[in-house]
């Protein structure tokens, strides 16, 4: 494993360098051409058609500055010109697109070798990979590629439009020199834009190289939130257990106050059955009583009227008399236990209502609490499915990080999926770089001198 990585950050240095090296280059050239201070590009062009006119030529004669430069190394230049600053302004333009032109195509050639033969042959995310499973850590590298792409793309389009200006304008030497400024901007702008893609490579690279370390970082914090989250589910089952008790327990006990309610309902309905029965019978023996009383009455208003009675309906009335207040002390007697009965049946069901209806407001409170514990319980069971399916999802994603950490770690499977994507390609069916540089953009950047 050591080997590998020792191979993988060896090949990594080697095109960092490349880039550094690209970039070193185009920062010399620019700080010995570009620093300069402001050339009298007017004055060059005076100069040289003077000299034509010295050469017995015309100005439209040379028709790039090579041409001309050769003409000058065969010392055909007066001593009157060689000494002027604004020859030297001219010599110094001509220098400056001999090694434009001299570096451009080496530098093109060392930055789309890095570009084709490393950053996208191996730089690669391993996306079609995860199996449609949300691996952020990859996606983001991948979104990071496409952005790369897409911004090297771009500046490459912008170079080989300025490239085919530099080729229009220099096809005049005399126009080159007159406007000098402008093609000096645009060599300036080629060379940054080639500067910004090495940028670009260099923070593929870098990323690419950082790549596995950040898949390790995210499988550690994987398994770290992975362990709290076996204990939430450990701590959370063992409140659901705990809860279930209390719902076993409190059902045994909602139903023996169920039983017990339905029971005292019936004996307050007796109670009050029984009462009311007592009622009936005690009106009755009221009822009867004040017959009696009136009976009596008669009897005695009888015995007392103003009238002659015969001895034999005098006993007859006393007879009745005593019959009749006989029957009152029994009915009264009778009365007087029917209300006593009445008072303490009234009493027990005073007793039984009172319990009966703490009965009913324990069932209901029981009631209430056991639907509140039953949603408690189905939201617990709710969150240890969502806990769950996170435990499922993390595993996948860490599966997925660690297949997709040892394909990157190994040259060997990098080199298989170039030339896997090599024979798509040449069966028209894969992605190589031609897919990635346009044939215009190819041909612009590798032939445009």
């Amino acid at each position: 494993m050591y080997g590998v990585i020792l191979i993988i950050i060896t090949d990594a240095c080697i095109f960092q360098e490349t880039v550094n090296d690209i970039c070193m280059t185009i920062k010399t050239y620019a700080q010995k051409y570009f620093t300069k201070k402001d050339v009298d590009y007017g004055a060059c062009a005076e100069c040289y058609k003077d000299i034509a006119k010295a050469w017995h030529m015309e100005p439209g004669h040379f028709t790039n500055w090579k041409e001309f430069m050769d003409r000058v190394s065969d010392n055909n230049i007066d001593k009157t010109f060689k000494h002027k600053p604004v020859f030297k302004d001219l010599i110094h333009v001509c220098d400056r697109s001999k090694e434009f032109e001299n570096m451009i195509p080496h530098v093109r050639e060392n930055i789309v070798t890095c570009v084709k033969d490393h950053v996208y042959k191996y730089c690669h995310s391993f996306s079609e990979e995860t199996g449609g499973v949300d691996a952020s850590i990859v996606s983001e590298y991948e979104q990071q590629i496409r952005n790369y792409k897409k911004d090297i793309d771009r500046i490459i389009t912008a170079i080989n439009g300025d490239i085919l200006r530099y080729s229009d304008v220099k096809s005049s030497f005399e126009k080159f020199i007159t406007e000098g400024a402008n093609i000096g901007k645009l060599m300036e702008s080629i060379c940054v834009q080639i500067v910004e893609i090495a940028q670009e490579v260099k923070k593929w690279i870098s990323n690419d190289s950082a790549y596995p370390d950040k898949l390790q970082q995210e499988i550690l914090f994987n398994n770290g939130y992975k362990e709290t989250l076996q204990e939430d589910v450990f701590k959370l089952l063992k409140r659901k257990q705990s809860l279930e008790r209390s719902l076993e327990r409190r059902a045994k006990i909602r139903k023996r106050v169920d039983k017990e309610y339905n029971a005292h309902r019936k004996e307050k309905k007796k109670r009050k059955d029984s009462i009311q029965t007592i009622q009936l019978k005690i009106e009755r023996l009221e009822f009867q009583i004040s017959q009696k009383c009136k009976a009596a009455d008669d009897h005695k208003a009888a015995l007392h009227a103003k009238r002659t009675l015969s001895p034999k309906q005098e006993d007859e009335i006393h007879s009745k008399l005593a019959k009749h207040l006989r029957e009152l002390d029994r009915l009264n007697d009778w009365l007087s236990v029917a209300k006593r009965q009445r008072t303490r049946l009234e009493r027990e069901l005073k007793e039984i209502s009172d319990r009966t209806y703490e009965l009913k407001v324990e069932l209901v409170t029981s009631r209430h609490e056991s639907d509140e514990m039953k949603g408690s319980l189905v939201g617990m069971e709710n969150e240890l499915r969502t806990m769950h399916d996170r435990l499922d999802n993390l595993d996948r994603k860490t599966a997925v990080m660690k297949h997709i950490r040892v394909l990157k770690m190994s040259p060997e499977t990098l080199r298989k999926l170039y030339r896997r994507r090599r024979e798509f390609y040449q069966e028209g069916q894969g992605l190589t770089f031609k897919k990635f540089f346009s044939a215009s953009q190819t041909k612009y950047f590798v032939a445009y001198v």
